[in-house]
């Protein structure tokens, strides 16, 4: 009778699921929290977005919030933070991520900080935001609550948990081109539902390209506009939380531009039933999170920019008899003194960097960049990868630019404000070329790709 050695071959097996173990991708599992920002009830603030509004915030609408999602594999997260703001700057979105960063051992990179550019939100940054200002107080505690809780929301093992992640499409009535009437459109919405292993939604992403404006410049209520107002429709319908990612939004507004808030209420819930219902298609679980960062360089209408030409620049537009605001003359002034100043400082690039990011969850693509694009680079992405699902959102890690599109470079009605003007307010070196276009779909592209990347 043959002898085995019966401990050998326990510890063979043993190995055997240590080694197999190992070659099984680690699942995702993702920490979902949020945290209120409105206002207090006897806050008064300037609120953001419109340079015809008069007067301080009366009161609120719907609460503001911001949301934290994070995905995990094993040791290695992101974090992706949807604020109901209108804007932080490039400057202060990078001091954010830091903290967030340092606290947490996340790599810079790898946390996103979104906002809806709601036009009801306080303003965040400028003269109304330094200590003194009114939105001082506000503007300082907001801040520092979005950065903590995407901090504990990092940090909190325990809250963890596996997820199935499923996607839904519809499309709605509610945006139109801004600025021409039969102008490039993208009507469509895309839902990311991440639910829990007994089905239960954690949190529903929304993402459409449209301004929330449809509270115009009357207005002086806090609120997250149509956005909000769809989120609470949503809740109550699906269950969990909804959090919204704004599109490529440049040219996209609510059907019927800024008006009040029951045009708010009322496109809320447009957007809302347009999605009530709808089919959700579960993702094939592949143990998938990737990260793409990229960059685009993006070209000013002269290869160098010189104190010279600044100061020619300058010159010249100050004496047109028409552009954004009666006080353009002293406008021009004061961004030719401050990019001249930047000379004195640390000099002025030759090209606009532009970042952008793509995260790659089940091949599920969540696209991020900085600005305000135009919504004709969300239909290029989604043409130029048609199997794949792309979640477009602008606004990200700072709000420093306006992207026309090719279109609007050769339409130019309409447009002028984004082509020959923004630059002045936005503190840019110089007007960018004709050629920026091209180059900015080439970057996200080629950054979507390396999402894509096995």
């Amino acid at each position: 009778m043959r002898a085995y050695n019966i401990p050998f071959f326990r510890m063979l097996a043993a190995l055997l699921v240590v080694l197999l173990s190992g070659c099984r991708s680690e699942r995702l599992t993702c920490n979902y929290a949020s945290a209120d920002i409105s206002t207090k009830e006897e806050e008064h603030v300037v609120l953001a977005g419109f340079a015809a509004r008069h007067g301080l915030s009366t009161g609120i609408h719907l609460p503001l919030k911001t949301h934290c999602l994070v995905i995990a594999k094993g040791t290695e997260k992101v974090c992706i933070v949807s604020n109901d703001l209108m804007e932080v700057s490039p400057r202060e979105a990078d001091r954010m991520r830091t903290e967030i960063a340092n606290r947490t051992g996340l790599p810079v990179s790898h946390v996103l900080l979104h906002c809806i550019h709601t036009h009801s939100a306080p303003r965040m940054g400028g003269a109304s935001a330094v200590e003194g200002g009114t939105n001082y107080n506000y503007a300082t505690r907001t801040l520092q609550t979005v950065i903590d809780c995407a901090v504990r929301t990092v940090l909190d093992d325990e809250g963890f948990r596996p997820f199935r992640l499923e996607i839904g499409r519809s499309t709605t009535s509610i945006n139109g081109n801004r600025c021409e009437k039969e102008g490039p459109v993208d009507r469509r919405v895309y839902v990311a539902r991440f639910l829990d292993e007994r089905d239960n939604p954690i949190v529903s992403i929304v993402n459409l390209a449209c301004h929330p404006v449809c509270m115009g410049p009357a207005s002086l209520l806090v609120s997250p506009d149509y956005a909000g107002v769809a989120a609470r429709e949503l809740c109550a319908d699906w269950g969990g939380d909804v959090m919204q990612l704004t599109g490529a939004s440049g040219n996209m507004n609510p059907v019927y531009g800024p008006k009040t808030v029951e045009y708010a209420e009322e496109t809320g819930r447009l957007l809302a039933d347009s999605l009530k219902g709808i089919p959700f298609t579960p993702v094939r679980e592949r143990n998938v999170l990737r990260v793409a960062d990229g960059v685009a360089e993006l070209p000013f209408r002269i290869d160098s920019v010189t104190p010279e030409a600044v100061a020619a620049h300058a010159d010249e537009i100050a004496a047109w008899d028409t552009a954004v605001s009666s006080t353009w003359k002293s406008d021009v002034r004061n961004w030719e003194q401050e990019i001249l100043a930047r000379f004195d400082e640390k000099g002025i690039p030759s090209r606009l960097p532009f970042r952008m990011t793509a995260v790659n969850i089940d091949g599920i693509v969540f696209f991020f960049s900085q600005g305000e694009p135009f919504v004709e680079y969300q239909q290029e992405a989604r043409d130029a990868f048609p199997g794949t699902t792309i979640l477009f959102a602008g606004y990200t890690n700072g709000q420093n630019s306006y992207l026309p599109s090719a279109h609007a470079f050769e339409h130019r009605k309409g447009y002028e404000y984004e082509i020959d003007q923004m630059h002045v307010y936005i503190k840019a070196p110089y007007p960018l070329s004709d050629r920026m276009p091209e180059c900015y779909s080439q970057a996200v592209r080629a950054t979507i790709e390396e999402a894509l990347a096995e």
